[in-house]
């Protein structure tokens, strides 16, 4: 009890002495101490967060042609998107298979957004298909327009792991899936049937598969003699189950493309964590091999979220990387238009309030820069979402939410809306293309 209590008399003696230090310093400061106390809310009145903000995006209007941050208004009025709108004006005349190429990042991965523009776009010009289909995917449960499976008997290369002196390129789902004996991959639809399957691979690989269609059954061999080149039909008649087993050799695989009908297809090519940068490995000689089969007279690349870095203001090493990857697809698309997307809005959290993060607006000027240099069309997500404070508005302001907790994805319903201001870009695009040519 004594050690105790001398303890609780020594910690009292040691508070009463930094106390009366603490006065100290006051009186000899001629500053009083609640002057010094730490304020949360002051913090908050002297943040130039909303200056950044608005200094950020009144740099970016300036420069910007998109009058006000809304979508209304926002459409291609430079002929930079004759090519694809040309292959509609055959669609409705003549029939056939289109496919849009939509390449991106986390954004669009396991079909967000994708399925959405698909739908919409199908619903107008025809077509009833999912388009390009890889072997494997991170994100196979995640995605609700196909039921995908598969086993662990594919080898993988994607972007991350290529190098040039390996012997099959990468394709433009950012892989080439190698095949062995026991290799298998599974889909289903979920409602309406498919009607045409085509397999893609490399024509320098070779094996043996046993396809089944429902309860149908169909070996093959690849490479075909009949049908040269990376693009193979392999059926022509209404399923709604499909697998394919490897029986023999090493087949290189880049997808299974399915199709239902005279349309437009939209490819999902989303990879995790990728800048843009990375389409510059697509193997050039490929690419229009497998435009000259799967014809996709539009290529849309949306990227952005692996860009920006919080407090960067100079993307002049961005605009010189993502410019070669935009020259590098108009190498591999020689025959098709490119819509280049402005990223969405990003919010970051300062003394407790989200907002805009002002390195958005940097890098979309930056996009804007890009597309005006390579000749291509530009539309900003970011505009169209609402422009600044926008993210902050689909995560706090939304029922249900548009956006996660991580202020930077969208949710399923918040990636429709997306795809409706892209699909709405177009279509508003398509009809000034018509006004212009009467």
């Amino acid at each position: 009890m004594f050690r105790q209590s001398s303890g609780y008399h020594q910690l009292a003696f040691m508070l009463l002495a930094m106390l009366i230090g603490v006065g100290m310093v006051a009186l000899f400061s001629n500053q009083s101490i609640e002057l010094k106390r730490f304020s949360y809310f002051s913090e908050l009145n002297t943040t130039n967060q909303k200056e950044n903000v608005a200094k950020a995006f009144e740099q970016y209007k300036q420069e910007s042609q998109i009058e006000k941050a809304s979508f209304q208004g926002q459409r291609e009025e430079r002929n930079r998107l004759n090519r694809f709108f040309g292959s509609l004006d055959t669609l409705k005349e003549k029939g056939g298979s289109f496919h849009i190429a939509y390449f991106g990042d986390s954004q669009i991965e396991g079909d967000l957004l994708t399925q959405g523009l698909r739908a919409r776009i199908q619903k107008k010009w025809g077509g009833n298909g999912i388009g390009w289909m890889p072997i494997t995917s991170i994100v196979a449960g995640f995605r609700v327009t196909i039921n995908h499976g598969f086993n662990d008997l594919w080898s993988i290369t994607d972007f991350l792991s290529y190098h040039k002196k390996q012997p099959f390129p990468i394709g433009p789902t950012g892989q080439v899936f190698g095949g062995r004996p026991g290799a298998k991959c599974s889909f289903a639809v979920k409602s309406y049937p498919f009607q045409n399957a085509q397999l893609i691979a490399h024509p320098k690989s070779s094996g043996k598969f046993k396809f089944t269609f429902d309860q149908d059954e169909l070996n093959l061999s690849w490479p075909d003699s009949t049908q040269t080149g990376y693009v193979m039909d392999i059926r022509n008649k209404p399923f709604k189950k499909m697998s394919v087993l490897v029986e023999e050799g090493e087949p290189k695989l880049y997808g299974i493309n399915f199709e239902k009908g005279d349309g437009l297809y939209v490819d999902n090519f989303g990879f995790r964590g990728n800048s843009g940068n990375s389409l510059s490995l697509l193997n050039i000689e490929m690419m229009n091999a497998i435009d000259s089969a799967i014809h996709t007279p539009l290529v849309i690349a949306h990227y952005g979220l692996n860009v920006i870095g919080h407090g960067v203001e100079d993307y002049r090493n961005y605009e010189i990387t993502m410019g070669r990857s935009i020259e590098h697809l108009k190498k591999c698309f020689p025959h098709s238009d490119i819509l280049l997307i402005g990223m969405t809005d990003k919010a970051y959290k300062e003394n407790g309030k989200w907002d805009t993060d002002p390195t958005v607006l940097h890098l979309l000027r930056s996009q804007q820069k890009i597309a005006n240099e390579h000749g291509v069309a530009y539309f900003s997500l970011f505009d169209a979402m609402g422009g600044p404070g926008s993210m902050r508005s689909w995560v706090q302001d939304s029922v249900p939410k548009l956006a996660n907790n991580d202020y930077t994805h969208m949710t399923h319903k918040g990636s429709d809306y997306l795809a409706q201001y892209i699909y709405k870009y177009l279509i508003d695009s398509y009809a000034y293309y018509l006004e212009s040519k009467r």
